[in-house]
């Protein structure tokens, strides 16, 4: 989802107050060691080249508006919050200086488009942890799959909400904006779903959320 920062007024600056100190602060927290690992550096950057892709593949519901998918949990669960909020910074990057999307809007993009569903992904991932049995099935349906179509639906709801209260777009445009969100939510869960699973069997160093020990023993 791309939004323009005429679509944002009265948003969009307090955005840059919230979103730099969070990135600045994913930046000093974020667990470097995994990149230093094999392949790790080059596995990152061929997921965001990807991810940058898939942004690509937008569906433009008005001016400066448009929704595609996020791969933000795909991130998350591959690289941790942290790594995956700085992705989506550089992905967001990458969108802003090739599409309509301005600068002024982005952090209230990266906010929307990162941070949150990050952020329902990581709280997801954490409640598995704590509570839910160490079972490889739940960690795919739960953890990749619900926690993908959470993150999607609320970042239009959200989204939708401020449009609301700060853009001039008729209400009818919003309504189609919102529902866009429920059918989209489907491929963001599967494709997340489905990539993190074939990972988990082939690759499961690449998982950093994934511990063998926890989901694998005594199997």
């Amino acid at each position: 989802m791309d939004l323009n920062s005429s679509l944002l007024d009265g948003f969009w600056p307090w955005a840059h107050l919230l979103y730099w100190p969070l990135l600045a602060w994913a930046l000093y927290r974020a667990p470097w060691s995994i990149l230093t690992q094999k392949d790790s550096s080059n596995v990152l950057f061929a997921t965001c080249v990807a991810l940058f892709l898939v942004w690509q593949l937008r569906i433009q519901v008005d001016d400066g508006l448009a929704i595609h998918l996020l791969g933000s949990t795909l991130l998350t669960l591959m690289f941790r919050w942290q790594t995956a909020l700085i992705a989506n910074a550089l992905i967001l990057t990458g969108m802003t200086l090739t599409t309509d999307a301005d600068f002024a809007a982005f952090a209230a993009n990266g906010l929307l488009m990162g941070a949150l569903p990050i952020g329902i992904s990581y709280l997801v991932w954490r409640l598995n942890e704590w509570y839910l049995p160490a079972n490889y099935f739940v960690y795919i349906f739960v953890v990749a799959f619900l926690s993908a179509g959470i993150g999607m639906i609320s970042v239009g709801y959200v989204a939708w909400l401020l449009l609301n209260s700060s853009s001039q777009l008729p209400m009818e445009t919003l309504d189609q904006f919102l529902w866009i969100f429920v059918p989209i939510m489907y491929p963001e869960a599967f494709l997340t779903g489905g990539a993190i699973s074939i990972f988990v069997i082939y690759k499961p160093e690449w998982i950093a959320t994934f511990d063998d020990r926890r989901y694998l023993r005594n199997r």
